[in-house]
Protein backbone atom coordinates (compact mmCIF):
# COMPACT_ATOMS: atom_id res chain seq x y z
CA UNK A 1 0.00 0.00 0.00
CA UNK A 2 2.90 2.33 0.70
CA UNK A 3 3.92 2.34 -2.96
CA UNK A 4 0.40 3.33 -4.05
CA UNK A 5 0.12 6.16 -1.53
CA UNK A 6 3.60 7.44 -2.41
CA UNK A 7 2.67 7.51 -6.10
CA UNK A 8 -0.39 9.59 -5.25
CA UNK A 9 1.56 11.89 -2.91
CA UNK A 10 4.35 12.43 -5.46
CA UNK A 11 1.89 13.32 -8.23
CA UNK A 12 -0.01 15.74 -5.98
CA UNK A 13 3.11 17.50 -4.71
CA UNK A 14 4.49 17.86 -8.24
CA UNK A 15 1.19 19.13 -9.58
CA UNK A 16 0.96 16.33 -12.14
CA UNK A 17 -2.62 15.61 -11.09
CA UNK A 18 -5.25 18.07 -9.89
CA UNK A 19 -7.31 15.57 -7.90
CA UNK A 20 -6.89 12.15 -6.32
CA UNK A 21 -9.36 9.56 -5.08
CA UNK A 22 -8.75 6.95 -2.38
CA UNK A 23 -11.36 4.21 -1.95
CA UNK A 24 -10.96 1.97 1.09
CA UNK A 25 -12.86 -0.40 3.38
CA UNK A 26 -10.73 0.79 6.30
CA UNK A 27 -11.73 3.55 8.78
CA UNK A 28 -11.36 7.06 7.44
CA UNK A 29 -8.98 8.25 10.17
CA UNK A 30 -6.62 5.33 9.57
CA UNK A 31 -6.27 6.02 5.85
CA UNK A 32 -6.04 9.77 6.38
CA UNK A 33 -3.10 9.27 8.76
CA UNK A 34 -1.32 7.02 6.24
CA UNK A 35 -1.90 9.54 3.46
CA UNK A 36 -0.63 12.43 5.59
CA UNK A 37 2.55 10.50 6.37
CA UNK A 38 3.07 9.80 2.66
CA UNK A 39 2.66 13.47 1.71
CA UNK A 40 4.94 14.64 4.54
CA UNK A 41 7.63 12.18 3.46
CA UNK A 42 7.35 13.33 -0.15
CA UNK A 43 7.64 17.01 0.81
CA UNK A 44 10.66 16.24 2.99
CA UNK A 45 12.36 14.44 0.10
CA UNK A 46 11.84 17.58 -2.00
CA UNK A 47 13.46 19.77 0.66
CA UNK A 48 10.23 21.51 1.65
CA UNK A 49 9.97 22.33 5.36
CA UNK A 50 8.51 24.73 7.91
CA UNK A 51 5.38 26.74 7.21
CA UNK A 52 5.66 26.09 3.48
CA UNK A 53 5.47 22.34 4.13
CA UNK A 54 2.39 22.79 6.32
CA UNK A 55 0.70 24.83 3.61
CA UNK A 56 1.59 22.34 0.90
CA UNK A 57 0.36 19.48 3.09
CA UNK A 58 -3.06 21.11 3.48
CA UNK A 59 -3.24 21.87 -0.23
CA UNK A 60 -2.42 18.27 -1.19
CA UNK A 61 -4.89 16.76 1.27
CA UNK A 62 -7.61 19.12 0.03
CA UNK A 63 -7.13 17.64 -3.44
CA UNK A 64 -7.85 14.08 -2.27
CA UNK A 65 -11.33 12.61 -2.05
CA UNK A 66 -11.55 9.78 0.50
CA UNK A 67 -14.43 7.32 0.16
CA UNK A 68 -15.05 4.47 2.60
CA UNK A 69 -16.88 1.47 1.14
CA UNK A 70 -17.71 -1.93 2.58
CA UNK A 71 -18.46 -4.03 -0.47
CA UNK A 72 -18.37 -4.13 -4.25
CA UNK A 73 -21.68 -2.27 -4.50
CA UNK A 74 -20.14 0.63 -2.61
CA UNK A 75 -17.20 0.69 -5.00
CA UNK A 76 -19.60 0.79 -7.95
CA UNK A 77 -21.37 3.81 -6.44
CA UNK A 78 -18.09 5.68 -6.11
CA UNK A 79 -17.06 4.82 -9.66
CA UNK A 80 -20.48 5.89 -10.98
CA UNK A 81 -19.88 9.40 -9.63
CA UNK A 82 -16.81 9.71 -11.85
CA UNK A 83 -19.00 9.52 -14.95
CA UNK A 84 -21.35 12.30 -13.92
CA UNK A 85 -21.28 15.23 -16.35
CA UNK A 86 -20.08 18.62 -15.15
CA UNK A 87 -23.01 20.81 -14.13
CA UNK A 88 -23.10 24.03 -16.08
CA UNK A 89 -23.59 27.31 -14.24
CA UNK A 90 -27.02 28.79 -14.79
CA UNK A 91 -26.94 32.49 -15.63
CA UNK A 92 -28.97 34.98 -17.59
CA UNK A 93 -27.28 35.89 -20.83
CA UNK A 94 -28.04 38.74 -23.19
CA UNK A 95 -28.43 38.45 -26.92
CA UNK A 96 -24.78 39.34 -27.49
CA UNK A 97 -23.73 36.30 -25.43
CA UNK A 98 -26.06 34.12 -27.49
CA UNK A 99 -24.51 35.41 -30.70
CA UNK A 100 -21.00 34.74 -29.40
CA UNK A 101 -21.91 31.18 -28.48
CA UNK A 102 -23.47 30.62 -31.88
CA UNK A 103 -20.26 31.75 -33.56
CA UNK A 104 -18.06 29.44 -31.48
CA UNK A 105 -19.98 26.28 -30.58
CA UNK A 106 -16.79 24.35 -29.82
CA UNK A 107 -15.77 26.64 -26.97
CA UNK A 108 -18.32 25.15 -24.57
CA UNK A 109 -17.05 21.64 -25.22
CA UNK A 110 -13.47 22.72 -24.60
CA UNK A 111 -14.44 24.47 -21.37
CA UNK A 112 -16.35 21.42 -20.17
CA UNK A 113 -13.37 19.16 -20.87
CA UNK A 114 -11.06 21.49 -18.96
CA UNK A 115 -13.46 21.61 -16.00
CA UNK A 116 -13.78 17.84 -15.99
CA UNK A 117 -10.00 17.44 -15.95
CA UNK A 118 -9.88 19.71 -12.89
CA UNK A 119 -12.67 17.90 -11.02
CA UNK A 120 -12.06 14.28 -12.04
CA UNK A 121 -9.24 12.42 -10.26
CA UNK A 122 -6.00 11.82 -12.08
CA UNK A 123 -5.20 8.89 -9.78
CA UNK A 124 -7.62 6.43 -8.17
CA UNK A 125 -6.28 4.18 -5.39
CA UNK A 126 -8.44 1.29 -4.13
CA UNK A 127 -6.86 -0.17 -0.99
CA UNK A 128 -7.38 -3.61 0.61
CA UNK A 129 -9.01 -4.88 -2.57
CA UNK A 130 -8.92 -8.49 -1.36
CA UNK A 131 -11.46 -7.55 1.33
CA UNK A 132 -13.91 -6.54 -1.38
CA UNK A 133 -13.18 -9.74 -3.32
CA UNK A 134 -13.82 -11.84 -0.22
CA UNK A 135 -17.26 -10.28 0.14
CA UNK A 136 -18.08 -10.96 -3.50
CA UNK A 137 -17.11 -14.65 -3.44
CA UNK A 138 -18.67 -15.20 0.00
CA UNK A 139 -22.12 -13.81 -0.68
CA UNK A 140 -22.59 -14.65 -4.36
CA UNK A 141 -22.65 -17.81 -6.39
CA UNK A 142 -19.33 -18.57 -8.05
CA UNK A 143 -20.56 -17.89 -11.59
CA UNK A 144 -22.22 -14.64 -10.50
CA UNK A 145 -19.06 -13.55 -8.69
CA UNK A 146 -16.89 -14.16 -11.76
CA UNK A 147 -19.38 -12.27 -13.95
CA UNK A 148 -19.31 -9.34 -11.53
CA UNK A 149 -15.52 -9.19 -11.67
CA UNK A 150 -15.48 -9.30 -15.47
CA UNK A 151 -17.95 -6.42 -15.56
CA UNK A 152 -15.85 -4.47 -13.07
CA UNK A 153 -12.70 -5.03 -15.12
CA UNK A 154 -14.38 -3.74 -18.28
CA UNK A 155 -15.67 -0.68 -16.45
CA UNK A 156 -12.29 0.15 -14.92
CA UNK A 157 -10.61 -0.02 -18.32
CA UNK A 158 -13.34 2.18 -19.78
CA UNK A 159 -12.79 4.80 -17.07
CA UNK A 160 -9.02 4.81 -17.46
CA UNK A 161 -9.25 5.28 -21.21
CA UNK A 162 -12.29 7.50 -21.68
CA UNK A 163 -12.46 9.90 -18.74
CA UNK A 164 -11.02 13.27 -19.65
CA UNK A 165 -8.48 12.97 -16.81
CA UNK A 166 -7.29 9.53 -18.06
CA UNK A 167 -6.81 8.36 -14.47
CA UNK A 168 -4.23 5.88 -13.29
CA UNK A 169 -6.25 3.28 -11.34
CA UNK A 170 -4.36 1.24 -8.75
CA UNK A 171 -5.92 -1.81 -7.07
CA UNK A 172 -3.94 -2.71 -3.95
CA UNK A 173 -4.24 -6.40 -3.19
CA UNK A 174 -2.74 -8.59 -0.46
CA UNK A 175 -0.66 -11.75 -0.76
CA UNK A 176 -0.69 -15.19 0.79
CA UNK A 177 2.22 -17.57 1.26
CA UNK A 178 2.69 -21.29 1.66
CA UNK A 179 5.88 -22.88 2.90
CA UNK A 180 7.24 -26.38 2.89
CA UNK A 181 10.30 -28.05 4.33
CA UNK A 182 11.10 -31.56 3.15
CA UNK A 183 8.56 -34.21 2.19
CA UNK A 184 5.17 -34.46 3.94
CA UNK A 185 4.48 -37.29 6.40
CA UNK A 186 3.52 -40.68 4.97
CA UNK A 187 -0.04 -40.74 3.70
CA UNK A 188 -0.27 -36.94 3.42
CA UNK A 189 0.14 -34.67 0.44
CA UNK A 190 0.90 -31.01 0.04
CA UNK A 191 -0.64 -28.69 -2.46
CA UNK A 192 2.40 -27.85 -4.57
CA UNK A 193 0.49 -27.34 -7.78
CA UNK A 194 2.44 -25.04 -10.10
CA UNK A 195 1.33 -21.43 -10.20
CA UNK A 196 0.00 -19.86 -13.36
CA UNK A 197 2.78 -18.15 -15.29
CA UNK A 198 1.19 -14.74 -14.73
CA UNK A 199 1.36 -15.22 -10.94
CA UNK A 200 4.80 -16.80 -10.59
CA UNK A 201 7.55 -14.78 -8.97
CA UNK A 202 11.03 -15.20 -10.41
CA UNK A 203 12.27 -15.38 -6.82
CA UNK A 204 10.19 -18.45 -6.00
CA UNK A 205 12.22 -21.66 -6.11
CA UNK A 206 10.04 -24.71 -6.74
CA UNK A 207 10.29 -27.67 -4.36
CA UNK A 208 12.67 -30.52 -5.26
CA UNK A 209 11.20 -33.04 -7.72
CA UNK A 210 12.05 -36.06 -5.54
CA UNK A 211 11.03 -36.57 -1.90
CA UNK A 212 13.88 -36.16 0.54
CA UNK A 213 16.11 -34.31 -1.90
CA UNK A 214 17.88 -31.36 -0.34
CA UNK A 215 17.00 -32.13 3.33
CA UNK A 216 16.54 -28.90 5.31
CA UNK A 217 17.75 -26.77 2.41
CA UNK A 218 14.66 -27.72 0.44
CA UNK A 219 12.59 -25.29 2.49
CA UNK A 220 10.60 -23.19 0.08
CA UNK A 221 8.17 -20.33 0.37
CA UNK A 222 5.68 -19.46 -2.31
CA UNK A 223 4.09 -16.01 -2.25
CA UNK A 224 1.18 -15.27 -4.53
CA UNK A 225 -1.53 -12.61 -4.88
CA UNK A 226 -4.83 -13.39 -3.20
CA UNK A 227 -7.53 -14.35 -5.72
CA UNK A 228 -4.65 -14.55 -8.20
CA UNK A 229 -6.22 -15.30 -11.58
CA UNK A 230 -9.41 -13.35 -10.84
CA UNK A 231 -7.42 -10.34 -9.68
CA UNK A 232 -4.93 -10.42 -12.55
CA UNK A 233 -7.74 -10.30 -15.12
CA UNK A 234 -8.64 -6.83 -13.86
CA UNK A 235 -5.18 -5.43 -14.56
CA UNK A 236 -3.14 -4.04 -17.42
CA UNK A 237 0.03 -4.09 -15.30
CA UNK A 238 0.46 -6.48 -12.36
CA UNK A 239 3.14 -5.73 -9.76
CA UNK A 240 4.06 -8.05 -6.90
CA UNK A 241 5.79 -6.77 -3.74
CA UNK A 242 7.51 -9.40 -1.60
CA UNK A 243 10.26 -9.56 1.03
CA UNK A 244 13.37 -11.64 0.39
CA UNK A 245 16.78 -11.93 2.10
CA UNK A 246 18.97 -8.93 1.36
CA UNK A 247 22.21 -10.78 0.52
CA UNK A 248 23.41 -14.32 -0.14
CA UNK A 249 24.59 -14.55 3.47
CA UNK A 250 21.14 -13.56 4.70
CA UNK A 251 19.55 -16.14 2.39
CA UNK A 252 21.81 -18.91 3.75
CA UNK A 253 21.02 -17.91 7.34
CA UNK A 254 17.29 -17.96 6.58
CA UNK A 255 17.43 -21.43 5.00
CA UNK A 256 19.69 -23.01 7.61
CA UNK A 257 17.86 -21.31 10.49
CA UNK A 258 21.03 -20.62 12.43
CA UNK A 259 19.42 -18.03 14.65
CA UNK A 260 21.36 -15.19 13.07
CA UNK A 261 19.72 -11.91 12.19
CA UNK A 262 18.38 -12.04 8.65
CA UNK A 263 18.21 -8.71 6.87
CA UNK A 264 15.35 -8.42 4.40
CA UNK A 265 14.58 -6.24 1.41
CA UNK A 266 11.41 -5.52 -0.55
CA UNK A 267 11.32 -6.58 -4.19
CA UNK A 268 8.86 -5.08 -6.67
CA UNK A 269 8.54 -7.18 -9.82
CA UNK A 270 6.33 -7.15 -12.89
CA UNK A 271 4.25 -10.31 -13.10
CA UNK A 272 2.10 -9.32 -16.05
CA UNK A 273 2.22 -6.51 -18.62
CA UNK A 274 -0.65 -6.24 -21.07
CA UNK A 275 0.17 -2.79 -22.46
CA UNK A 276 3.96 -2.54 -22.73
CA UNK A 277 5.99 0.65 -23.00
CA UNK A 278 5.33 3.01 -25.89
CA UNK A 279 8.69 4.20 -27.25
CA UNK A 280 7.38 6.73 -29.74
CA UNK A 281 7.30 4.42 -32.75
CA UNK A 282 4.82 2.13 -34.41
CA UNK A 283 4.91 -1.61 -33.85
CA UNK A 284 5.02 -3.90 -30.87
CA UNK A 285 5.62 -2.33 -27.49
CA UNK A 286 8.41 -3.44 -25.19
CA UNK A 287 7.15 -5.71 -22.40
CA UNK A 288 8.22 -5.35 -18.77
CA UNK A 289 7.43 -8.81 -17.42
CA UNK A 290 10.05 -10.23 -15.03
CA UNK A 291 11.68 -6.83 -14.52
CA UNK A 292 12.24 -6.09 -10.84
CA UNK A 293 13.75 -3.63 -8.39
CA UNK A 294 14.85 -3.92 -4.75
CA UNK A 295 13.54 -1.22 -2.42
CA UNK A 296 13.44 -0.28 1.26
CA UNK A 297 10.67 1.51 3.13
CA UNK A 298 11.97 4.19 5.49
CA UNK A 299 9.94 6.92 7.17
CA UNK A 300 6.85 6.27 5.04
CA UNK A 301 8.82 6.46 1.80
CA UNK A 302 9.91 3.85 -0.74
CA UNK A 303 13.48 4.23 -1.97
CA UNK A 304 16.09 2.09 -3.78
CA UNK A 305 17.62 -0.53 -1.50
CA UNK A 306 21.07 -0.42 -3.06
CA UNK A 307 22.72 2.83 -4.04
Amino acid sequence: MQLGLQTLAHSLCDGRVAKGLVVTPKPRNVMLARLKDAVKAELKSQGVSGDIAKTKLRECLDKVMLSCVFDLDGLWEVLADLNKPVEEDEEIQDSQDDDDEALSPGDNNNNNNERQQMTQPGIVVVTHFSSLLTGVFTHRERSAAHSAMQLLGSHLRDLSRNLSSSPLIMLLNSTSSSSSSGPPPTGQTKNNAPLDATLRSIFHTPPPPHPGQGSHSSSTRRVKPNYGIVFSQLLDLHLLCTRIPRTMKDAEAAVQRLGEEVRMVWVVEVLQDEIGVWEGTRGARKGREQLWAAVDVEQARVKPAFG
